[in-house]
């Protein structure tokens, strides 16, 4: 007999009795890889990999899909878990740009499923976004799934009016999609994002209170980033070279915060079941004494002469990383109510309640991110049954989501051997 899960609406969106995980989530810019001047750096990546030991790696400036193999299958090798990558896509905005650059993310799919990947097209270069669900050790038995959705953006580079506004167009696109993720979505924005200062349209669009969905810089450090006077200069990123090593990358020394990780405002919020971990935040490789000059001589502090020479080496860029903890947000058995599932599954007929005359899009996937089908269709206000095919709901628990650009519904369904 088939199982159906029943939805859950928990006040102030927390989930009772969820297991909880800190992972660390670093973005970083690893500079035309694997086509870059020095040879060999998957293994260079792999001495910076093995310190943070990241849970999910957001990567900007790749090249092709044979580096982010390498990346996987190198620079991961020596960590427990079994990671996994998105599918790499080549560029796909600006088809006449003659220099092509990705976006890509690796995970850990211990703990991670990807539900679903894709990209925002803009006049410079794509905005990559995934969609993880956390892997709760009781999901099989009607534990609640958590969702977050993941932007990876290399904004337009230099200065110059021109660029500032390429950069604006860039985010702005992400603004609008952000309508379309559900109410409270957990997003992460990470990336090279090339920011100058903290006034520049394309950061104020950002974090623009009136979004969908509000996003929040979690060192909250505005100011002119590119000035000599700013504090505190262990925020910079960039360049972690005093000049181009091997005519690659740029010089002039950690001089620039180009490098971010954004957080939407429920991740700061301890009801949340992702919040970030207070001051864990922090540019790789920077103690704030090195400015104008190459991290390599800022050795003696906390960081080992042997990372100093690793970042050096991989790229103009210094790595973000900071941690979140997942399954935080608890409430009393008290706080839960149910509510009429607008999502039901009577034999194979899907049936729905909808809004409003609209497109939908059907997707069916598996726990481990994998899509078992899809299907486009016109749903009518008012309710409606959709005929899935009879191969659909053999293939064990599922995730069933019906979405469109006004609303979403998801439910989990888990066939007879669960």
């Amino acid at each position: 007999m088939i199982r159906l899960l029943l939805v859950l609406v928990i006040s102030m969106s927390a989930l009772v009795g969820l297991a909880q995980d800190q992972i660390s989530v670093m973005s970083y810019n690893v500079l035309n890889f694997p086509t870059g001047n020095i040879a060999g750096r998957e293994d260079t990546l792999r001495q910076i990999i093995n310190h943070v030991q990241p849970d999910i790696l957001l990567i900007q400036e790749l090249k092709n899909d044979s580096g982010l193999q390498l990346i996987l299958n190198e620079s991961f090798a020596d960590l427990n878990g079994n990671y996994e990558a998105s599918t790499f896509v080549p560029q796909q905005s600006n088809p006449s740009s003659g220099f092509k650059l990705q976006q890509a993310m690796i995970y850990n799919a211990n703990l991670f499923g990807l539900a679903n990947e894709g990209y925002l097209l803009t006049e410079v270069r794509d905005l990559n976004k995934f969609t993880l669900y956390y892997k709760d050790p009781d999901l099989a038995n009607g534990a609640d799934t958590i969702f977050f959705y993941v932007f990876v953006m290399h904004l337009k580079s230099s200065q110059g009016t021109d660029n500032a506004e390429a950069r604006l167009s860039m985010v702005q696109t992400l603004s609008y999609h952000q309508q379309y993720l559900p109410d409270n979505a957990n997003m992460i924005v990470a990336g090279d994002f090339n920011l100058y200062t903290s006034e520049e349209p394309a950061y104020q669009e950002l974090l623009d209170s009136t979004n969908s969905i509000q996003l929040k810089d979690p060192i909250d450090s505005p100011g002119d980033w590119n000035s000599s006077s700013f504090q505190p200069k262990s925020i910079l990123t960039q360049s972690t070279r005093s000049s181009s090593i091997f005519g690659d990358g740029a010089g002039g020394g950690v001089d620039d915060r180009f490098d971010f990780i954004l957080l939407s405002q429920n991740m700061f919020e301890h009801w949340n079941t992702i919040v970030y971990e207070p001051d864990s935040y922090y540019a790789m490789g920077n103690t704030g004494d090195c400015y104008n000059q190459s991290i390599t001589d800022c050795s003696g502090g906390e960081w080992s002469d042997e990372i100093l020479s690793s970042l050096y080496n991989m790229s103009d860029h210094l790595p973000i990383v900071l941690k979140l903890n997942i399954g935080v947000g608890t409430v009393s058995i008290n706080s839960v109510k149910t509510e009429p599932l607008n999502l039901q599954l009577s034999g194979r007929t899907l049936q729905t309640r909808w809004n409003q005359n609209e497109a939908v899009i059907i997707l069916i996937s598996d726990f481990l991110g994998r899509t078992i089908y899809q299907r486009q269709l016109i749903f009518t206000k008012g309710a409606n049954q959709v005929q899935l095919p009879e191969n659909v709901l053999s293939s064990g628990a599922l995730i069933i989501r019906v979405q469109s650009n006004t609303e979403q519904h998801t439910l989990k369904f888990f066939g007879p051997e669960f």
